[in-house]
């Protein structure tokens, strides 16, 4: 059996296969018999167009396999004016259940009962805004990381919450902090420096949660959360 992660780019394949190899949820999935994958779909146009036949294709197979969409919620602008408009989370959450509802009964003609049972096994959800946000709630190690042994802090939490204006959502306050910061004024470069934060996290709640106990990532940790349950293995 297997767990499919469907994600954007192979910057967010990367992190979080280095956050779930480190914290240990992928050998205890292991264990109990599942895989875990991460499948980049290369952005996040390609990630809408593709979402409902890929994740169909994957319901189709093995009976006890898991899928998550898991796309940036940043940016959304470029999709106002068109059928992929999605000003909320929830309605981002919708755009990826339509789409993988159509894809199984119009490609594989699945309907009723056994669409409900295979959609049973979809989760659609979001790296909110976008996977830096993780990076964001990993500060000590993303202080690590930049070189920096200063105090990071001062933006939104919940991470997830944090302004989408081009020059405060996550990425961008990465990139500032790693030019502003590092001794060396080294560029971030996400397929290299977001795995090595994330590969730093030994332990789930640590990120999912702030210093006093109220939850950092609300989204992330329910998402977790839904394959914990269905995979019978906790991620923390």
């Amino acid at each position: 059996m297997k767990v499919w992660i469907f994600v954007e780019g192979d910057s967010d394949r990367l992190a979080l296969g280095a956050l779930w190899e480190k914290c240990g949820w992928r050998s205890q999935l292991r264990v109990k018999g599942y895989g875990l994958h991460m499948v980049p779909l290369e952005n996040k146009d390609k990630f809408l167009r593709k979402i409902g036949p890929r994740a169909a294709e994957k319901l189709m197979g093995q009976e006890g396999d898991l899928v998550v969409g898991m796309p940036d919620f940043y940016p959304n602008s470029p999709y106002a004016a068109g059928n992929m408009r999605h000003d909320t989370l929830e309605e981002l959450r919708e755009l990826q259940r339509t789409a993988v509802e159509r894809s199984l009964g119009e490609v594989y003609a699945i309907q009723g009962m056994h669409l409900k049972n295979r959609m049973r096994r979809f989760y659609p959800s979001a790296l909110k805004h976008e996977m830096e946000m993780l990076l964001l709630a990993a500060k000590d190690r993303l202080g690590a990381v930049i070189g920096t042994s200063q105090r990071l802090g001062g933006w939104v939490t919940p991470v997830e919450e944090q302004d989408q204006h081009p020059s405060r959502h996550p990425k961008r306050i990465v990139e500032e902090l790693f030019r502003t910061k590092s001794p060396k004024k080294k560029a971030y470069r996400e397929t290299i420096h977001a795995p090595a934060v994330l590969g730093q996290v030994t332990d789930l709640r640590q990120l999912l949660f702030l210093e006093n106990g109220s939850v950092n990532c609300p989204v992330f940790k329910a998402t977790l959360e839904w394959v914990g349950e269905m995979a019978g293995v906790p991620a923390y």
